[in-house]
Protein backbone atom coordinates (compact mmCIF):
# COMPACT_ATOMS: atom_id res chain seq x y z
CA UNK A 1 0.00 0.00 0.00
CA UNK A 2 3.27 2.25 0.82
CA UNK A 3 4.62 1.75 -2.49
CA UNK A 4 1.75 2.58 -4.32
CA UNK A 5 0.51 5.51 -2.21
CA UNK A 6 4.22 6.70 -3.22
CA UNK A 7 3.59 5.56 -6.34
CA UNK A 8 0.33 8.08 -7.17
CA UNK A 9 2.29 10.96 -5.16
CA UNK A 10 5.32 10.55 -7.98
CA UNK A 11 2.65 10.77 -10.58
CA UNK A 12 1.01 13.27 -9.74
CA UNK A 13 3.81 15.63 -9.40
CA UNK A 14 5.62 14.85 -12.06
CA UNK A 15 2.00 15.54 -14.08
CA UNK A 16 1.43 18.64 -12.53
CA UNK A 17 5.09 19.71 -13.92
CA UNK A 18 4.14 19.11 -17.19
CA UNK A 19 0.93 20.34 -17.71
CA UNK A 20 2.18 23.56 -15.23
CA UNK A 21 5.09 23.34 -18.00
CA UNK A 22 3.00 23.79 -21.15
CA UNK A 23 0.64 26.47 -19.45
CA UNK A 24 3.68 28.19 -18.73
CA UNK A 25 4.53 28.48 -22.87
CA UNK A 26 1.44 30.13 -23.61
CA UNK A 27 1.64 32.66 -21.00
CA UNK A 28 1.20 36.43 -22.36
CA UNK A 29 0.40 38.49 -19.53
CA UNK A 30 0.04 39.44 -16.17
CA UNK A 31 -3.68 38.65 -14.62
CA UNK A 32 -3.96 39.34 -11.31
CA UNK A 33 -0.38 40.79 -9.81
CA UNK A 34 1.36 43.37 -11.76
CA UNK A 35 3.24 45.17 -9.21
CA UNK A 36 0.90 47.77 -7.59
CA UNK A 37 2.64 49.69 -4.46
CA UNK A 38 -1.03 50.14 -3.11
CA UNK A 39 -4.12 48.24 -1.76
CA UNK A 40 -4.32 44.36 -0.84
CA UNK A 41 -1.70 44.13 -3.82
CA UNK A 42 1.11 45.76 -2.51
CA UNK A 43 1.09 43.03 0.92
CA UNK A 44 0.69 39.99 -1.51
CA UNK A 45 4.03 37.57 -1.54
CA UNK A 46 5.05 34.07 -0.56
CA UNK A 47 4.60 34.76 3.24
CA UNK A 48 1.80 36.39 3.35
CA UNK A 49 -0.24 33.88 1.15
CA UNK A 50 0.79 31.05 3.29
CA UNK A 51 -0.16 32.97 6.24
CA UNK A 52 -3.49 33.67 5.33
CA UNK A 53 -4.27 30.67 3.40
CA UNK A 54 -2.31 28.32 5.72
CA UNK A 55 -4.34 30.36 8.94
CA UNK A 56 -7.49 30.82 7.47
CA UNK A 57 -9.28 28.81 9.58
CA UNK A 58 -7.78 30.50 12.53
CA UNK A 59 -11.09 32.55 12.39
CA UNK A 60 -13.59 30.40 13.43
CA UNK A 61 -14.58 29.61 17.18
CA UNK A 62 -12.80 26.23 18.01
CA UNK A 63 -9.54 26.59 15.85
CA UNK A 64 -6.46 27.62 17.88
CA UNK A 65 -5.29 31.51 16.46
CA UNK A 66 -1.89 30.89 17.95
CA UNK A 67 1.81 30.71 15.52
CA UNK A 68 2.74 27.77 17.57
CA UNK A 69 -0.34 25.58 17.65
CA UNK A 70 0.30 23.02 20.40
CA UNK A 71 -1.23 19.93 18.18
CA UNK A 72 0.42 20.67 14.72
CA UNK A 73 2.38 17.57 14.89
CA UNK A 74 -0.63 15.60 15.70
CA UNK A 75 -2.69 17.30 13.33
CA UNK A 76 -0.26 16.92 10.70
CA UNK A 77 -0.26 13.21 11.16
CA UNK A 78 -3.77 12.83 10.77
CA UNK A 79 -3.58 14.66 7.24
CA UNK A 80 -0.95 12.43 6.60
CA UNK A 81 -2.55 9.16 7.35
CA UNK A 82 -5.39 10.10 4.72
CA UNK A 83 -3.80 11.26 1.89
CA UNK A 84 -1.63 8.54 2.27
CA UNK A 85 -4.45 5.59 2.29
CA UNK A 86 -7.18 7.74 -0.05
CA UNK A 87 -8.69 4.59 -1.25
CA UNK A 88 -9.23 3.09 2.26
CA UNK A 89 -10.37 6.96 3.37
CA UNK A 90 -13.06 7.40 0.87
CA UNK A 91 -13.94 3.87 1.39
CA UNK A 92 -14.99 3.75 5.04
CA UNK A 93 -16.95 7.56 4.27
CA UNK A 94 -18.65 5.95 1.34
CA UNK A 95 -18.07 6.47 -2.19
CA UNK A 96 -21.48 7.92 -3.63
CA UNK A 97 -21.24 10.38 -0.56
CA UNK A 98 -17.61 11.16 -1.20
CA UNK A 99 -19.05 12.06 -4.99
CA UNK A 100 -21.86 13.76 -4.26
CA UNK A 101 -20.63 15.94 -1.34
CA UNK A 102 -17.10 16.66 -2.05
CA UNK A 103 -16.84 16.03 -5.49
CA UNK A 104 -19.76 16.72 -7.41
CA UNK A 105 -22.41 19.37 -6.75
CA UNK A 106 -25.37 17.02 -6.50
CA UNK A 107 -26.45 17.16 -3.15
CA UNK A 108 -27.90 20.49 -1.39
CA UNK A 109 -28.33 18.97 2.13
CA UNK A 110 -26.53 21.51 4.59
CA UNK A 111 -24.27 18.77 5.84
CA UNK A 112 -23.18 17.27 2.81
CA UNK A 113 -22.16 20.70 0.40
CA UNK A 114 -18.33 20.34 1.20
CA UNK A 115 -18.12 20.75 -2.83
CA UNK A 116 -19.59 24.64 -2.56
CA UNK A 117 -15.75 25.56 -0.47
CA UNK A 118 -13.94 22.98 -2.79
CA UNK A 119 -15.12 24.76 -6.12
CA UNK A 120 -14.42 27.89 -5.01
CA UNK A 121 -11.38 28.58 -2.28
CA UNK A 122 -9.64 25.22 -3.57
CA UNK A 123 -10.19 25.05 -7.46
CA UNK A 124 -11.11 28.62 -8.06
CA UNK A 125 -9.36 30.91 -5.54
CA UNK A 126 -6.13 28.12 -5.45
CA UNK A 127 -6.06 28.36 -9.16
CA UNK A 128 -5.65 32.22 -9.21
CA UNK A 129 -3.22 32.23 -6.53
CA UNK A 130 -1.19 29.70 -8.42
CA UNK A 131 -1.05 32.50 -11.66
CA UNK A 132 -0.87 35.50 -9.04
CA UNK A 133 2.34 34.32 -7.23
CA UNK A 134 4.07 32.91 -9.97
CA UNK A 135 3.49 36.36 -12.25
CA UNK A 136 5.34 37.53 -8.48
CA UNK A 137 7.75 35.28 -8.73
CA UNK A 138 8.52 36.61 -12.45
CA UNK A 139 8.50 39.73 -11.60
CA UNK A 140 10.73 39.57 -9.31
CA UNK A 141 13.06 37.56 -11.27
CA UNK A 142 13.16 34.23 -9.93
CA UNK A 143 13.77 31.59 -12.47
CA UNK A 144 11.14 28.92 -12.64
CA UNK A 145 8.39 30.59 -11.98
CA UNK A 146 6.09 27.93 -11.84
CA UNK A 147 7.34 25.50 -10.09
CA UNK A 148 8.06 28.11 -6.83
CA UNK A 149 4.34 29.16 -7.71
CA UNK A 150 3.52 25.25 -7.44
CA UNK A 151 4.85 24.55 -4.18
CA UNK A 152 3.99 28.13 -2.49
CA UNK A 153 0.61 26.76 -3.10
CA UNK A 154 0.45 23.22 -2.30
CA UNK A 155 2.64 24.33 0.57
CA UNK A 156 -0.25 26.93 1.40
CA UNK A 157 -3.04 24.17 0.81
CA UNK A 158 -1.09 21.53 3.29
CA UNK A 159 -0.80 24.10 6.10
CA UNK A 160 -4.84 24.40 5.43
CA UNK A 161 -5.36 20.91 5.66
CA UNK A 162 -3.14 20.46 8.79
CA UNK A 163 -4.83 23.53 10.94
CA UNK A 164 -8.42 22.39 10.22
CA UNK A 165 -7.75 19.21 11.64
CA UNK A 166 -9.68 19.10 14.73
CA UNK A 167 -9.94 16.57 17.58
CA UNK A 168 -11.22 13.72 15.51
CA UNK A 169 -8.06 11.34 14.16
CA UNK A 170 -10.14 9.03 11.63
CA UNK A 171 -10.54 8.81 8.42
CA UNK A 172 -11.45 12.16 6.51
CA UNK A 173 -12.05 12.82 2.66
CA UNK A 174 -11.69 16.11 3.06
CA UNK A 175 -8.25 16.52 2.97
CA UNK A 176 -8.38 13.93 -0.39
CA UNK A 177 -10.94 16.05 -1.95
CA UNK A 178 -9.09 19.41 -1.94
CA UNK A 179 -5.24 18.59 -2.29
CA UNK A 180 -5.16 15.41 -4.87
CA UNK A 181 -8.76 16.68 -6.99
CA UNK A 182 -9.45 21.11 -6.07
CA UNK A 183 -6.08 22.18 -5.41
CA UNK A 184 -3.97 20.17 -8.27
CA UNK A 185 -6.98 20.93 -10.11
CA UNK A 186 -6.92 24.47 -10.06
CA UNK A 187 -3.51 24.78 -10.75
CA UNK A 188 -3.77 22.67 -13.89
CA UNK A 189 -6.77 24.67 -14.72
CA UNK A 190 -5.29 27.69 -14.03
CA UNK A 191 -2.44 27.10 -16.63
CA UNK A 192 -4.12 28.19 -19.57
CA UNK A 193 -4.44 31.67 -20.74
CA UNK A 194 -8.48 31.17 -21.98
CA UNK A 195 -9.29 30.17 -17.88
CA UNK A 196 -7.23 33.44 -16.87
CA UNK A 197 -8.89 35.59 -19.40
CA UNK A 198 -12.07 34.62 -18.42
CA UNK A 199 -11.37 35.05 -14.17
CA UNK A 200 -10.07 38.44 -15.22
CA UNK A 201 -13.08 39.82 -17.00
CA UNK A 202 -15.11 38.64 -13.66
CA UNK A 203 -12.54 41.18 -11.73
CA UNK A 204 -11.38 38.11 -9.43
CA UNK A 205 -9.05 39.25 -7.03
CA UNK A 206 -7.50 38.28 -3.72
CA UNK A 207 -8.80 40.66 -1.04
CA UNK A 208 -7.37 38.53 1.71
CA UNK A 209 -6.51 40.10 5.50
CA UNK A 210 -3.30 42.35 6.17
CA UNK A 211 -1.31 38.69 7.43
CA UNK A 212 0.10 39.65 10.98
CA UNK A 213 1.32 37.93 14.24
CA UNK A 214 0.35 39.90 17.20
CA UNK A 215 2.14 40.09 20.71
CA UNK A 216 2.50 39.04 23.46
CA UNK A 217 0.66 35.60 22.50
CA UNK A 218 1.91 35.16 19.29
CA UNK A 219 -1.99 35.28 18.01
CA UNK A 220 -2.56 35.04 14.27
CA UNK A 221 -4.99 37.58 12.15
CA UNK A 222 -5.77 36.03 8.91
CA UNK A 223 -7.65 35.09 6.18
CA UNK A 224 -8.26 34.62 2.84
CA UNK A 225 -10.62 36.16 0.67
CA UNK A 226 -11.86 37.11 -3.05
CA UNK A 227 -13.97 39.12 -4.49
CA UNK A 228 -15.74 39.77 -8.24
CA UNK A 229 -17.48 41.86 -9.97
CA UNK A 230 -19.72 41.21 -12.51
CA UNK A 231 -20.49 44.38 -14.79
CA UNK A 232 -24.34 44.89 -15.40
CA UNK A 233 -25.17 45.13 -19.23
CA UNK A 234 -27.17 47.84 -19.08
CA UNK A 235 -24.93 50.45 -16.88
CA UNK A 236 -21.29 51.26 -17.14
CA UNK A 237 -20.81 52.21 -13.22
CA UNK A 238 -22.54 49.24 -11.22
CA UNK A 239 -21.32 45.71 -11.22
CA UNK A 240 -23.02 42.68 -9.19
CA UNK A 241 -20.65 42.35 -6.36
CA UNK A 242 -19.36 38.94 -4.35
CA UNK A 243 -16.61 38.23 -1.68
CA UNK A 244 -16.14 35.14 -0.36
CA UNK A 245 -13.87 33.49 2.19
CA UNK A 246 -14.68 32.11 5.44
CA UNK A 247 -18.15 33.25 4.46
CA UNK A 248 -20.17 35.43 1.98
CA UNK A 249 -20.97 38.69 1.17
CA UNK A 250 -23.57 39.46 -2.12
CA UNK A 251 -24.50 43.04 -3.18
CA UNK A 252 -23.12 45.74 -5.39
CA UNK A 253 -20.29 47.98 -6.48
CA UNK A 254 -20.45 51.48 -8.33
CA UNK A 255 -17.29 52.68 -9.80
CA UNK A 256 -16.23 56.01 -8.61
CA UNK A 257 -14.80 59.04 -11.08
CA UNK A 258 -10.63 58.90 -9.90
CA UNK A 259 -7.82 60.40 -11.77
CA UNK A 260 -5.70 57.30 -11.08
CA UNK A 261 -7.63 54.22 -11.81
CA UNK A 262 -11.13 52.57 -12.19
CA UNK A 263 -12.34 53.06 -8.07
CA UNK A 264 -14.47 51.02 -6.96
CA UNK A 265 -17.47 51.35 -3.43
CA UNK A 266 -18.64 48.29 -2.60
CA UNK A 267 -21.29 46.88 -0.60
CA UNK A 268 -22.54 43.41 0.38
CA UNK A 269 -24.74 41.55 2.86
CA UNK A 270 -24.50 37.86 3.48
CA UNK A 271 -23.11 35.04 6.16
CA UNK A 272 -19.70 34.66 8.06
CA UNK A 273 -19.15 31.25 8.99
CA UNK A 274 -18.82 30.77 13.00
CA UNK A 275 -18.11 27.18 13.69
CA UNK A 276 -17.18 23.88 12.24
CA UNK A 277 -19.81 20.97 13.67
CA UNK A 278 -19.22 17.70 13.59
CA UNK A 279 -21.66 15.47 11.43
CA UNK A 280 -20.60 11.61 12.11
CA UNK A 281 -18.44 10.60 15.06
CA UNK A 282 -16.89 7.64 13.06
CA UNK A 283 -15.46 9.79 10.42
CA UNK A 284 -14.55 13.49 10.32
CA UNK A 285 -17.39 15.22 8.05
CA UNK A 286 -18.53 18.83 9.42
CA UNK A 287 -21.24 21.24 8.06
CA UNK A 288 -21.09 25.10 9.07
CA UNK A 289 -22.72 27.10 11.45
CA UNK A 290 -23.36 30.76 10.66
CA UNK A 291 -23.98 34.20 11.58
CA UNK A 292 -24.92 37.62 9.83
CA UNK A 293 -22.17 39.15 7.53
CA UNK A 294 -22.23 42.93 6.01
CA UNK A 295 -19.07 45.23 5.08
CA UNK A 296 -18.77 48.20 2.68
CA UNK A 297 -15.18 47.83 0.76
CA UNK A 298 -13.24 50.44 -1.62
CA UNK A 299 -10.76 49.23 -3.92
CA UNK A 300 -8.43 50.90 -7.03
CA UNK A 301 -7.83 48.72 -9.88
CA UNK A 302 -9.13 45.70 -7.48
CA UNK A 303 -6.62 46.11 -5.35
CA UNK A 304 -8.70 46.45 -2.00
CA UNK A 305 -7.77 49.83 -0.32
CA UNK A 306 -9.95 50.03 2.93
CA UNK A 307 -13.02 48.24 4.02
CA UNK A 308 -15.12 47.86 7.16
CA UNK A 309 -17.02 44.57 8.08
CA UNK A 310 -19.45 44.01 10.76
CA UNK A 311 -20.40 40.06 11.88
CA UNK A 312 -22.50 38.29 14.30
CA UNK A 313 -19.20 36.90 15.31
CA UNK A 314 -18.68 38.02 19.07
CA UNK A 315 -14.13 37.75 17.98
CA UNK A 316 -15.08 39.80 14.61
CA UNK A 317 -17.87 42.00 15.57
CA UNK A 318 -15.87 44.82 14.03
CA UNK A 319 -13.27 44.23 11.62
CA UNK A 320 -11.82 47.74 10.49
CA UNK A 321 -8.19 47.84 7.18
CA UNK A 322 -6.81 50.21 5.56
CA UNK A 323 -3.89 49.10 3.20
CA UNK A 324 -0.85 50.93 1.98
CA UNK A 325 -1.56 53.84 -0.04
CA UNK A 326 -4.54 55.40 2.35
CA UNK A 327 -1.84 56.46 4.74
CA UNK A 328 1.32 58.60 3.40
CA UNK A 329 4.17 59.91 5.27
CA UNK A 330 5.71 60.99 2.50
CA UNK A 331 7.04 57.90 0.45
CA UNK A 332 6.31 55.95 3.01
CA UNK A 333 2.66 54.07 3.58
CA UNK A 334 1.85 51.95 5.88
CA UNK A 335 -1.52 49.52 6.56
CA UNK A 336 -3.31 49.82 9.63
CA UNK A 337 -5.90 46.89 10.69
CA UNK A 338 -7.84 46.45 14.25
CA UNK A 339 -10.37 43.84 15.08
CA UNK A 340 -12.93 44.65 18.35
CA UNK A 341 -14.79 41.76 19.63
CA UNK A 342 -17.66 41.96 22.08
CA UNK A 343 -15.73 40.07 24.35
CA UNK A 344 -13.80 43.09 25.27
CA UNK A 345 -10.90 41.73 23.11
CA UNK A 346 -9.54 43.78 20.67
CA UNK A 347 -6.35 43.63 18.42
CA UNK A 348 -4.29 45.92 15.86
CA UNK A 349 -1.34 46.12 13.77
CA UNK A 350 0.84 47.81 11.15
CA UNK A 351 1.40 46.36 7.64
CA UNK A 352 4.52 47.90 5.29
CA UNK A 353 5.08 46.18 1.74
CA UNK A 354 8.83 45.54 3.16
CA UNK A 355 8.92 43.83 6.95
CA UNK A 356 6.62 41.36 8.00
CA UNK A 357 4.01 42.70 9.81
CA UNK A 358 3.15 42.87 13.84
CA UNK A 359 0.47 43.20 16.18
CA UNK A 360 -0.75 43.74 19.60
CA UNK A 361 -3.40 42.54 21.19
CA UNK A 362 -5.31 43.60 24.91
CA UNK A 363 -8.65 42.78 26.58
CA UNK A 364 -10.33 39.72 28.13
CA UNK A 365 -9.37 36.43 25.59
Amino acid sequence: MIQTSSGVHRGIFFFLIIISSLGNLYSQSNYFYTGKDYGSESLFNPVTLIINGGYDVSQLQMATNKINDPDFGRKAGVVWKNLKSPLKSISVYGWSKFLTGEFLPLTYNKGDMQWIPNYQQHLIGGGMLYTAMKEWYTMHGYPLPWLLSSITIMTQHMMNEIMESGANEGWSVDEISDIYIFDIGGIILFSFDNVNKFFKELNLADWSLQATVTMPDGRVNAGQYFSMKWKLPFSEDYSLFYRYGMGALFGFSKKLPSPEGVDNISLGVGFKTKHLVDVRSDVRQRTIETSWHAGVFYDRNNSLLASLVMSGVKEYFCMIDVYPGIIKLGKFSPGLWTVIGRDGNTMFGVSTRYVFSLGYEFGAK
